[in-house]
């Protein structure tokens, strides 16, 4: 099994790096790594993709604030090792580094913020933030989708075709499978932000039409918080997390959405590495 989150053990030779990937939908650039299964370069076999956001946290622990990854590449590999899978593909999508944490949560929510309760006063609320997410989700369904299609060995169908982040990157992702149901099948939703836009998101939860089958992993630890000064920060993430997989479950039977509660759990790298397992083994297990 892999080693240590804060340690990178990953075959580099089936890592690529593609460095200036056009985002025209917003006129601007970013770094896209795409690992790659074992033996890919040896056969002929089509894979699924996984694309996940924040792509640097996925693979590489000495770019991450926490200092650890998801350690995804080598979770993959160890469940391919083992037969579990017939390998798959991974794209992530660095995030903005734009006006520090902000130009991230501007592509990862359609909606600008909206702030309620404890967090009306942070410090964060006085600044604009959000209102990208529909471009970045058209630049993953209509750039980069196609990209990874035409150059890599890709299952390209919906049933094939999955989503995944943590905190924003879950917010962003459940937004993303809902609007485009006939791109992506599965979603996962990793300790979501739903304080970012909780009423938008409930609004377009209830509103979405659901014509196809979507599955959804979706977690949340009971200790997360995005700023310790703030103690409701914790139960503001468990609650809404709660209620938005209710609402899910309660939306349609073509929803099947998984959501577990980990006692405990803090919003970081270590945690999404030790559960990122539970949802390789609910979408992709034979």
């Amino acid at each position: 099994m892999p080693t240590s989150a804060f340690e990178k053990n990953y075959d580099n030779s089936r890592m690529v790096i593609i460095e200036n990937m056009a985002i025209p939908q917003l006129d601007r650039e970013r770094t896209v790594r795409i690992y790659l299964p074992a033996n890919y370069h040896a056969g002929h076999q089509s894979y699924p993709v996984l694309y996940m956001h924040d792509g640097q946290n996925v693979f590489e622990p000495s770019l991450c604030l926490s200092g650890a990854s998801w350690q995804a590449a080598e979770h993959l590999d160890a469940c391919q090792k083992q037969g579990h899978t017939d390998g798959i593909i991974i794209v992530a999508v660095d995030c903005s580094q734009a006006r520090e944490s902000l130009g991230r949560r501007d592509e990862y929510s359609p909606w600008p913020h909206a702030f309620t309760g404890a967090l009306t006063h942070w410090e964060q609320a006085q600044q604009s933030q959000g209102g990208e997410g529909r471009a970045y989700c058209d630049f993953l369904v209509h750039t980069l989708k196609p990209y990874i299609d035409s150059q890599y060995r890709t299952l390209p169908s919906r049933e094939h075709t999955s989503i995944a982040g943590s905190s924003m990157g879950g917010f962003i992702s459940l937004y993303a499978a809902l609007s485009h149901p006939h791109v992506f099948a599965k979603a996962g939703v990793f300790s979501p932000a739903f304080w970012f836009a909780a009423e938008p998101m409930k609004e377009f939860v209830e509103q979405v039409d659901t014509p196809l089958p979507i599955e959804i992993y979706m977690d949340i630890g009971t200790n997360e918080t995005s700023d310790h000064a703030i103690p409701e920060f914790p139960a503001i993430y468990h609650d809404l997390a709660c209620e938005f997989a209710q609402q899910l479950q309660a939306k349609s039977a073509k929803i099947q959405c998984c959501f577990d509660i980990e006692e405990g759990a803090i919003h970081s790298e270590t945690a999404w590495a030790k559960r990122f397992p539970n949802m390789v083994k609910q979408f992709y297990f034979k």
